[in-house]
């Protein structure tokens, strides 16, 4: 996105500074930045000078690695980010000075700023720290300027920043907030954590965003998109949305139907540590699975306009008591209001290769995440866990998902299929996976074939 910065910030007072990464590396494609300027300063323990540095941040802290450590899962999907170090203007040499260009604030980027802060509740900055995060961020702002108006766009592209609040749909399936019961937590992922609960006696499952994402507008106008896009989809093969409540903004909640069965990749751990009893290859119940995920797939690319979701995996998949399964998690689907998209957003094991390279896709982009869970209920295992085994055991080291995701991008690698089972399932799990999506079966052709494998070759 930049790939060279020079800037420089006018000397402030910052008592919010804390020593954090200076140069970052990486990047998470749902992630829109929200540039800020930090003093950081540390002393240096063998020669006991104090060193410091004002940089541009594109994280909040909460979301930053901390120092001297590598990035995790709770942190901006484990993730670096961009951070842009700042010489201070006091040490300008007379050549760089004179390649300075003030930049005049822009009545957006004056907005931003406001809105920003008029949020909180205590005054973290000084005036004089306002003044440096303006003139440092302005830069930077302006690079990047078009890919956060494309991000926004597309995340109020029917209503604005608070029209969701007022949807007719999400007004119809508004909820008493008291009448939500929150139990134990289930899950939690790297916006959202979903907990058991009750509601009207009724078991259900409860969506919140995490404590410290619920006063991002756009966050939350994202998970009231997904609460809409969810309470739209009417299909037996897809988790039900029971209601959207909430008192406060920070009390927003979905209400989703509760699925005893948990997810299908704890499923697949089970099956794994049991091999014996749950060996590998395609059984009836495992076809029966893919072809619930297949129902659900058809119905969602047969919408006018059609829904990609953009992020099918097994955590995704849900089984009830007796392992029928549903679609679930629409936090980053989108109408395909044209015929193809660019955003690379999904989890990136069981990403199309169109999608990692930035390139244009439609709806086989999860077809191709489809057939590598195909990959899963074969095996068990997590994709690619055999390849990356191999490798061990043949180069004495482990194979790096960058490399991993490079080569399947290329088309040298692809998941892998027994030889346990219906061929035709091997067959289609391939054809799912191929490199060209023209190759790929659409979801009803996929469909037809699985319904043909549980009345023929397994019935």
């Amino acid at each position: 996105m930049l790939s060279k910065a020079r800037c420089f910030a006018e000397d402030f007072e910052d008592d919010t500074w804390v020593l954090s990464p200076t140069w970052s590396t990486g990047g998470w494609p749902p992630m829109i930045p929200t540039p800020r300027v930090y003093m950081d300063s540390w002393t240096d323990p063998a020669d006991n000078n104090t060193y410091t540095v004002f940089a541009i941040h594109t994280l909040a802290f909460d979301q930053e690695p901390f120092y001297s450590e590598c990035p995790n899962t709770t942190r901006n999907g484990g993730y670096g980010s961009l951070v842009v170090p700042c010489a201070p203007t006091a040490r300008v040499s007379a050549s760089s000075s004179s390649e300075i260009t003030p930049v005049e604030g822009s009545p957006w980027v004056s907005r931003w700023i406001a809105e920003e802060y008029s949020t909180k509740t205590t005054p973290l900055l000084s005036t004089s720290a306002t003044v440096g995060i303006i003139t440092g961020c302005i830069v930077v702002v302006l690079v990047i300027l078009g890919f956060i108006i494309a991000c926004k766009h597309r995340s109020k592209k029917n209503k604005g920043q608070t029209g969701l609040w007022d949807d007719d749909i999400i007004t119809a399936k508004r909820i008493p907030r008291n009448r939500v019961q929150v139990d134990q937590l289930l899950s939690r992922g790297a916006f959202g954590e979903v907990y058991a609960g009750a509601f009207n006696d009724r078991q259900v499952a409860v969506k919140m965003l995490l404590p410290s994402t619920r006063r991002d507008i756009r966050l939350v106008n994202e998970f009231l998109a997904e609460a809409r896009l969810t309470a739209c989809m009417e299909h037996p093969r897809i988790v039900t949305l029971v209601g959207v409540a909430w008192d406060t903004l920070s009390d927003l909640c979905i209400v989703l139907e509760f699925m005893e069965g948990g997810d299908l990749r704890s499923l697949l751990n089970n099956y794994e540590k049991a091999k014996r009893k749950y060996p590998v290859g395609f059984s009836r119940e495992k076809v029966t699975i893919a072809l619930h995920v297949c129902h659900a797939l058809t119905y969602l690319h047969s919408l006018e306009p059609p829904v990609i979701h953009r992020d099918l995996k097994s955590r995704n998949i849900l089984l009830d008591e007796m392992h029928e399964a549903k679609l679930t998690d629409f936090g980053i689907s989108r109408e395909r209001l044209d015929r193809t998209m660019t955003a690379g957003v999904g989890t990136s094991l069981w990403m199309a290769p169109e999608v990692m390279m930035g390139e244009k896709y439609d709806d086989k982009a999860d077809i191709f995440s489809f057939g590598v869970v195909l990959s899963e209920l074969d095996f068990h295992t997590l994709p690619y866990a055999q390849i990356k085994r191999e490798m061990e055991r043949s180069h004495g080291r482990q194979m790096s998902d960058a490399t991993l995701l490079q080569r399947v991008a290329m088309g040298a690698t692809s998941v892998e299929f027994s030889d346990v089972g219906p061929q035709s399932m091997v067959d289609l799990g391939r054809a799912c996976v191929s490199v060209d999506p023209s190759k790929r079966p659409c979801a009803a052709e996929a469909l037809f074939k699985l319904q043909v494998v549980l009345s023929k070759d397994l019935a």
